[in-house]
């Protein structure tokens, strides 16, 4: 299992950010290689599920989400997610309020299906494309959460 942690802070108060970033109709406006979500039941809340492809190297990976945790307490929210299909990953998203704005925290774990190939491949490829995917996923999160 591989770790990922990214941060990033966003000129918007934490409610707008969280707000925004929770509902799972926005994901793929923001998230590199996330497609719109299908048979969608929730809102964003925990026990939501979806399914969804995600694209990688071209090809269109099917995966099922469900939310773990979507919470708020005082000046900080919390969501979690549990990906299983063709990448398995948890993914924590932490927004806490930093002066006016927010700092987001990114912490995904994930697997590759495989054994020897798939840990080398990951190593050698695809650890680097997750992270510069979820580096310009949370570039396009501030894009979007900054422009009036």
């Amino acid at each position: 299992m591989w770790t990922i942690r990214k941060t990033m802070v966003i000129d918007r108060p934490v409610k707008e950010i969280f707000g925004y970033a929770s509902n799972p109709v926005n994901w793929y406006q923001f998230y590199v290689g996330l497609s719109e979500p299908e048979n969608l039941e929730g809102n964003g809340e925990v026990g939501t599920t979806m399914d969804m492809k995600y694209t990688m190297l071209g090809l269109h990976l099917p995966i099922t989400l469900e939310v773990t945790k979507n919470s708020r307490e005082g000046n900080s929210c919390f969501w979690s997610g549990q990906i299983k299909g063709a990448v398995s990953s948890t993914q924590s998203w932490t927004y806490n309020a930093e002066g006016t704005g927010t700092e987001v925290n990114l912490y995904m774990e994930y697997e590759l299906p495989g054994s020897v190939l798939g840990k080398v491949a990951n190593k050698l490829v695809v650890q680097k494309l997750m992270d510069n995917s979820l580096e310009q996923t949370m570039n396009n999160l501030k894009d979007i959460c900054e422009t009036d």
